[in-house]
Order: C-alpha cells, then structure tokens, then sequence
C-alpha cells in the first residue's frame, strides 16, 4: 500500500470518527443532487404559493426572487422534484441561463434535452452544437447534470448556435410535448447574472412566449436596478415570490438535516441532543446559524471549511477555537477566489471599514483616489464584489446601501493575517 493509499484511508477515518461519510456542505445546489430532498428545510409558505397555482388548470409565470446566495436554485429544483415525484402528466424541466442566450433558446434547450425519444427535439440540439439526451447520458455528474431533470445546472460556457427563430421553434416543441403532458414547466435560473439592461431586453422579447402555453419559473435577484426590471414589468407574472434569509430555528434544522444526509449511522434528530449536530458542539452549531444568518451559501461555506479546519487539526470535535479557525479560512479564500484588482480591493475595504457604504457617506477624497467623481460610477466594483459574494446590498428603500459579508474578517485583522 503507498503512502498516499495510507493518507487516504486515515483522512476517511477522520471523517469515519465523527459518523460522516463525507462532507456534507455543498455551496452550489448542483453538488446536492439526489440528497437535496433530504436536506431542503423551511420555506412551507413560499412552496404552499406555488403548489396553490399548480393546482388550476391555467398556466402561469413565476417569478422567484432574492439576493445571490440566498437559495433560490435549491427552492425551485424542490418545486420540480416535488412535481416529478408526484405528478404523471407534468413535464418539469430546468436549465441555468446559458451564457449569451435568449429566453426562448434556453426554454427550448431545456425542452429538447427532457425529450429523448423525440428524434427532432434531439436534431435540434445537435444544430445548436450541444449534446443530445442520448451523448448526456454517457457523461459522469461532474458535469453539472441534476438527476432526473435533464438539464444542466451550471451556466453553459460558450455561446449556444441558436436557430433562427427560437420563438417559433420553441412553440412546435412545446406542441409536441403537450401532446403527451397536460402541463410543460421550464424553470429557467440564474437571470442576475445577466446586466439589468440586458434582463429588460431579454423579458421585452420573450413576453409572447412567456404568454403562450408552458409554465415558466424565473430566478433573478434585486441588485440596482434588476428588482424594478424584474417583479415591475405589469402582466408578466402572476406570482413574484421572495425568497429571504431563513431564521436561526430553520437554520439550525438544515445543519441537522445536512449532517444526517452523510451519517455512516443514523443519529438523532432532537435538537437538544449533542449527537444530532456532532462534530459540532451546541455552541458551535448555533454559532455557524448565527454567523452564516439563514443565507444558505454562506451556511454551506461555513460549514465546509469549518470541517476542513477541524480534519486538519485532527480535532475530536469543533470547539469554538476550532470553529474561529474555519472563519479565518473562510476569509483568506473569499478574498483569494475573487482575484480582485487594486481599485477592487480598495471599494472592498471602504464597505468593510464604514459597516455600510452609500452615496451619502463616501467622501470627496475616496471617490478621487478611484479616479471618478460620482458614486454611481463605481457601482460596477459594487456588483462584481457582489457577484463574488464579498459584498451585499441592502434591502432599503433608501438610496443604495452596501455591506460587506460578515465571514470577512475586519480589514485590520485580514491585514495583520496576510503579513
């Protein structure tokens, strides 16, 4: 046996010691799959919306709003494993915005990749230069593939061949399937990573296909102007629904939850019991619901690391040193993932010295040194710190407010850390 053999089967032990499997943390609801029905939590009134409209005969267009990371991938992806578990003649598809893509190309991708047998639906892909059903399914799910939607879930990364009217083309598919499905859901994701400019042109030209006889489910977030583009178009949704942070009882049930999806044993449940969170202690495991407040990228960030840490430390369980040592991980890597520029980094540590950074608080000075003269001319470095997930803007009906994330340390302390 090497060395390396050997390495591997003490690091499974480590794991082993503490009832895992695996790490269960996952920041992308891709990397769930199959386990996201075990570990999804909360969120009953905002599914009892859309179960409610699901129940009239009359298609309708949702719309699932909320700031990056918040949930909104795993929220829908529930919709459409609920409706594919207990739903005969509903069609469910999902696919994330690809890159450069109108709305009715990627309704019509999503539509062709969940019919397989359907020999044009599978022509029409391979004219658009991407895989039919048939070659996807010889490819392993690290390419991004949801089980059971046919669709991916991570952003194609080049541009798709679109026909020449995907509008069209679309409502033929569409015909052909509801020949077979009394209902065709397209849940189309990921619009906030569209410029605002570019989510109004994009819902402008798709408001006839919108309209026309499929269920659509859209995902976006407010940031500047994309919440006025998004749940302000009058008559084209019949539901904008929130999605908000989740409160710290919820919060705490997803950790049980993660932590149970990867047990070697099943453990209890209760709350109250140190082995439903272990290796996490009680403190620990409110403190990562405190820290991450109910955003779940940030809980899934959180958690991670804080294991990764622990299983360097060979730590029986997570103390709270163990647990400030995963924060200060979580901090250095933010910041290392981003590759941020000079001007980046300097607007980045504006929003962490103020505690919220606007229009009516930066100075003179600190818009000269960035070589602009209005505030609105470094929105641009708000919303990549944003994208990054450095950088949060706040739900006010004041001028706009930025806060920096709370996983990233102060930058007196990051500093002293990186010297």
């Amino acid at each position: 046996m090497s060395e390396a053999d050997k390495l591997w089967k003490k690091t499974k032990q480590n794991f082993a010691n503490w009832n895992l499997e695996e790490i269960p943390f996952s920041e992308s609801a891709s990397s769930l799959q199959s386990n996201l029905e075990q570990v999804f939590t909360g969120r009953t009134q905002e599914l009892s919306k859309i179960f409610n409209l699901l129940q009239g005969r009359e298609r309708k267009r949702i719309l699932v709003y909320g700031p990056v990371g918040i949930g909104k991938t795993a929220f829908i992806l529930e919709v459409l494993g609920v409706l594919q578990r207990n739903t005969e003649d509903t069609l469910a598809t999902y696919i994330s915005l690809p890159f450069e893509t109108d709305l009715a190309t990627a309704a019509l991708i999503a539509l062709a990749r969940h019919m397989p047998e359907d020999e044009w639906a599978q022509q029409l892909l391979n004219n658009m230069g991407l895989m039919s059903e048939s070659t996807r399914k010889t490819k392993t799910k690290l390419e991004g593939k949801f089980a059971g939607f046919g669709g991916s879930i991570e952003a194609e990364s080049k541009p798709v061949n679109a026909p020449k009217f995907p509008t069209l083309t679309f409502q033929d598919l569409l015909e052909r399937a509801l020949e077979k499905y009394s209902r065709v859901v397209i849940a189309i994701d990921d619009l906030d990573k569209q410029d605002p400019d570019r989510v109004r042109q994009l819902l402008h030209n798709a408001q006839g296909m919108l309209k026309g006889d499929a269920w659509f489910i859209l995902t976006g977030h407010p940031s500047g102007l994309t919440q006025e583009l998004l749940i302000g178009e009058r008559g084209l949704f019949d539901l904008a629904l929130e999605i908000k942070a989740l409160d710290q009882p919820t919060t705490y049930q997803m950790l049980i939850n993660y932590l149970a999806s990867a047990r070697i044993r099943e453990t209890s449940k209760d709350p109250i019991n140190p082995d439903s969170v272990y290796p996490f202690t009680l403190e620990t495991a409110n403190n990562l619901c405190e820290r991450s407040e109910g955003i779940p990228r940030w809980f899934n960030r959180i958690g991670s690391y804080v294991l990764l840490k622990a299983a360097e430390l060979k730590a029986d369980k997570i103390t709270p040193d163990v647990f400030q040592q995963g924060l200060e991980d979580v901090s250095q890597q933010l910041r290392i993932h981003a590759k941020l520029s000079a001007e980046d980094y300097y607007v980045l540590e504006l929003v962490l010295e103020k505690g919220v950074l606007s229009d009516e608080n930066i100075t003179m000075d600190e818009l000269k040194r960035m070589k602009v003269q209005e505030f609105s001319q470094i929105l641009p470095i708000l919303d990549k710190l944003i994208q990054f997930d450095l950088v949060r803007r706040l739900p006010t009906d004041k001028a706009a407010e930025y806060q920096g994330n709370p996983l990233l340390l102060p930058p007196s302390e990051q500093s002293d850390e990186e010297e």
